[in-house]
């Protein structure tokens, strides 16, 4: 406590006279502290008008400064993509070892819930036992509502039809805002995965689905491997 007392002692007692006269008597002060330079504002004697130099330095500052937000919003999404592959890593081993359907659903959804922020996920296979609580019927008629998710062969995000939640989430329906709705295909439909959010900006269209695509054949994958068996 006493050292920190006495450094801002020493901090107070400084003046402008004092660093002027240090900085006449080290002139090369800048040349070993350049960085300082980005920061200080020397004013040049142009009237009213902002001269030249002082103007291009001005943008310079701003560019690097765009510069600096880009490369750390680069650095942030590195960061972000590591951990979202290091998660499909688990749950790949994860799909290697189940030994039927209903493990592959189970796993499914502990996986989403746990490491893809989805408040709820919802699941629903045309394979299968009929008896399975998940399984959706090809004489249903809610599997209309997903021709063109089918159709299309790639995850949808954002918001989906009120038939499409409420099939999917059920008793939870209601609490759902925004949802992802990935297709599990193979050389046939095999069913449909659904991430569901009570935040509204949390799937959004303009998010990507690379991630969610891989995610939809190692579904796919698994389930067919299963009913092969």
């Amino acid at each position: 406590m006493s050292q920190t007392k006495t450094e801002a002692n020493s901090a107070a007692d400084i003046n402008e006279e004092d660093i002027a006269g240090y900085l006449k008597t080290h002139p090369d002060f800048f040349l070993r502290h350049e960085s300082i330079l980005e920061t200080i504002k020397v004013p040049h004697q142009s009237g009213a008008a902002v001269s030249l130099i002082e103007r291009q330095v001005t943008l310079l500052r701003s560019q690097k400064q765009q510069m600096e937000d880009q490369l750390n919003g680069l650095i942030q999404a590195a960061r972000n993509n590591e951990q979202i592959v290091s998660h499909i890593q688990r749950f790949t081993l994860e799909m290697i070892h189940t030994h039927n359907l209903e493990d592959v659903i189970t796993a499914c959804q502990e996986n989403m819930n746990n490491h893809f922020k989805a408040d709820y996920v919802g699941m629903r296979v045309l394979v299968g036992d009929e008896t399975n609580v998940h399984y959706l019927s090809g004489k249903d008629g809610a599997l209309r509502s997903f021709t063109q998710l089918f159709k299309n062969r790639k995850p949808i995000c954002g918001r989906i039809t009120e038939k499409q939640r409420r099939y999917m989430f059920e008793k939870n329906a209601e609490n759902i805002k925004s949802a992802v709705l990935i297709p599990l295909q193979n050389t046939q439909n095999l069913g449909v995965v659904a991430l569901g959010s009570t935040d509204e900006s949390r799937f959004h269209p303009g998010m990507g689905i690379l991630f969610l695509s891989y995610m939809g054949e190692l579904i796919s994958a698994s389930i067919a491997r299963h009913i092969e068996q």
